[in-house]
């Protein structure tokens, strides 16, 4: 028998039909669509635009040059990327990123983990009465109102925290964070830069040194560098000399109080 495979998108069914989304379509990203705030939603003017009844996006191709725009996904992933994942801080305890998302290169290993859970997030969505079935049931003129940003923080924030217990992401977080390097920061300067380029480089300023510029003192002369062997000499001769100084210490007091044996002794 040939084995059967289950369906490879999100499925709704309606009273005369069942539809079936596929994960990789433009229109597959509706649900977090719907879900964003108005302040994240207008930052692409297009998608502002989209009515916020679903029912004519959803079934006819009026707002497909919207949807099927690319920049339309971009809008999406953006606002759910990298929103709530927790790093250690310098005391061991658990916080948001810090900084801003722009202050980091794109190609830091966190940054593209955090595109990876997007996928996922969409899933919970479905799992959890936010995805297409409850869209397609909206009746035409019914409009869905706006998530609060602190709404949306929240309902992200415990989706996020749910996909990393489930998946086991947090240890791979942290080391991912623990081994960050320079190349992991835009080329701008910014606090959280700052801050790791003086862990980095071992001083306040937070900007290397280099072997010329520590052998200058404040005044521009250049001084020698010590010798760690020259130093190791010394000890070593400073030791010896120590030892023979107590030698000879021993033997002079030695002799002494044999000369006074002699002269105490009586005479015949």
């Amino acid at each position: 028998m040939d084995k059967q495979t289950g369906p490879k998108g999100f499925l709704v069914v309606l009273p005369s039909e069942i539809i079936e989304i596929p994960q990789d379509s433009d229109k597959s990203w509706l649900t977090l669509f719907y879900s964003l705030p108005r302040k994240l939603a207008e930052k692409w003017k297009p998608a502002y635009e989209l009515p916020r009844c679903p029912y004519e996006v959803l079934r006819t191709d009026k707002y497909d040059h919207i949807v099927c725009d690319d920049m339309f996904k971009l809008l999406v992933w953006d606002c759910y990327a990298w929103q709530f994942f927790q790093v250690k801080d310098r005391k061991g305890n658990y916080r948001d990123i810090p900084g801003n998302w722009n202050q980091y290169a794109g190609y830091f290993p966190l940054w593209r983990l955090s595109y990876s859970i997007i996928p996922y997030i969409r899933m919970k969505f479905e799992q959890n009465g936010l995805g297409f079935q409850n869209l397609y049931n909206i009746l035409q003129g019914v409009e869905v109102p706006w998530l609060t940003y602190q709404q949306f923080s929240n309902l992200i924030g415990n989706v996020t925290d749910m996909v990393i217990a489930e998946q086991s992401w947090q240890p791979m977080i942290d080391a991912i964070w623990e081994n960050r390097t320079v190349e992991d920061y835009e080329t701008t300067s910014s606090t959280v830069k700052t801050d790791f380029m003086r862990k980095w480089h071992h001083n306040r300023s937070g900007k290397p040194i280099s072997l010329d510029e520590m052998m200058e003192n404040e005044d521009g002369d250049i001084f020698e560098v010590a010798d760690p062997r020259g130093e190791f000499e010394q000890k070593v001769i400073s030791e010896m000399q120590i030892a023979t100084f107590a030698e000879q210490s021993i033997r002079s007091i030695w002799t002494s109080k044999q000369t006074q044996k002699r002269q105490q002794l009586p005479k015949w």
